[in-house]
C-alpha cells in the first residue's frame, strides 16, 4: 500500500485546522480547504476544553499559548431556577495536578487564530473553496471545488472530511450514511463582555474560574472563556424540529428579532432562568 503524503483537509474548524498541524509536524504536506470567505469572530462564541482536548493540543506545540487563551475552572456549582446556589464542588480544581491540564473556557475566535497562524505562514489555507465532488482511484483523490467566480481542482493522496454536521464529503464518499439523529433539543447561547461590570447578573454566575450548571426542564451553563472578562452563557430548550436558521444567529439585527421572540416562546413557562 502506498504511504500518504499530500493531504487535503475539508474545513477549518477547530477539528480540521488541530489535524492540519498535527501532520505538518510530521513532514507531510497539508493543504485546507474552508467554505467561507475568512473566519468570522463570533461563530461558535466560546466553549469549555477538557484535560484531554488540551493535551492534544499541547502536544503538537500549543501548550503556552493555549495557556494564555484559556479561563481555568477550580469550583463546580449549580444553581436552581432562581440563580440561588443548592451545590458546589471544588473537585476541578484537581485536575490540574491530576491531568496535567484544568478544564477551562476559551473563546472560539481565539484558537482558531492561533491554530490556523502556522497553516496560513505556509500559505496551504485557502478560502471560498466549496467541495461539489469528489472521485478516487488506486493513485489517489480528485477534489473539485467551486466558489462564486470558478471552479477548480485538485489531486492528493487522501482527503479529510472535516466538515461537519452536514458534511460534503461524507455524502460524496458514503452516499448511503444516514442523516443525523435529531435530539429534538436546541441550544441558545451567548457572550456576556465585561462581565465583572454587568451587576445585573447573579454575582455567583460571574465569578472567576467557576463553572456553573442548571438542570431541569432544560439546562444552563455559563463559565468565563479566555482573559478578557467574558462570559459564555448557554440553554437548551425543546423543540421538535431543528432551527429555521442554520449556524450562529445574530439577534442584534433587527430583521432577526422576531426569530428570537419565536425561540423564547419555547423555553418552559413555568421556569425562570438566571
Amino acid at each position: 500500500m502506498a504511504i500518504a503524503r499530500s493531504v487535503a483537509i475539508i474545513g477549518g474548524g477547530i477539528g480540521g485546522l488541530t489535524v492540519a498541524n498535527t501532520l505538518m509536524r510530521v513532514g507531510m504536506s497539508v493543504s485546507l480547504y474552508e467554505r467561507a470567505p475568512y473566519f468570522i469572530p463570533t461563530v461558535g462564541a466560546g466553549f469549555g476544553l477538557q484535560p484531554n482536548g488540551q493535551a492534544v493540543l499541547a502536544h503538537i506545540g500549543f501548550k503556552e499559548k493555549l495557556e494564555q487563551i484559556t479561563h481555568p475552572f477550580l469550583i463546580w456549582q449549580f444553581i436552581n431556577g432562581n440563580g440561588d446556589m443548592i451545590r458546589s464542588s471544588n473537585r476541578l480544581a484537581s485536575f490540574g495536578k491530576r491531568f496535567g491540564f484544568f478544564v477551562g473556557g476559551t473563546v472560539r475566535a481565539e484558537l482558531v487564530d492561533i491554530l490556523k497562524a502556522p497553516i496560513e505562514a505556509c500559505g496551504n489555507l485557502h478560502y471560498n473553496h466549496n467541495v461539489i465532488n469528489i472521485t478516487q482511484d488506486s493513485d489517489g483523490v480528485t477534489i473539485y471545488f467551486e466558489n462564486e467566480k470558478q471552479k477548480n481542482s485538485i489531486r492528493v493522496d487522501m482527503v479529510v472530511g472535516a466538515d461537519g454536521i452536514r458534511s460534503t464529503v461524507v455524502k460524496k464518499i458514503f452516499p448511503q450514511t444516514p442523516p443525523p439523529i435529531y435530539t429534538k433539543e436546541n441550544i441558545f447561547y451567548g457572550v456576556i463582555d465585561n462581565i465583572d461590570q454587568q451587576i445585573s447578573v447573579n454575582s455567583s454566575i460571574r465569578a472567576k474560574n467557576t463553572l456553573t450548571q442548571y438542570f431541569d426542564r432544560g439546562e444552563f451553563a455559563a463559565y468565563r472563556i479566555g482573559q478578557h472578562g467574558e462570559i459564555m452563557w448557554a440553554a437548551t430548550y425543546p423543540s421538535d424540529a431543528p432551527p429555521s436558521t442554520s449556524g450562529d444567529i445574530e439577534w442584534t439585527e433587527i430583521n432577526n428579532k422576531l426569530e428570537l421572540d419565536n425561540v423564547l416562546r419555547r423555553f418552559p413557562k413555568k421556569t425562570s432562568y438566571p
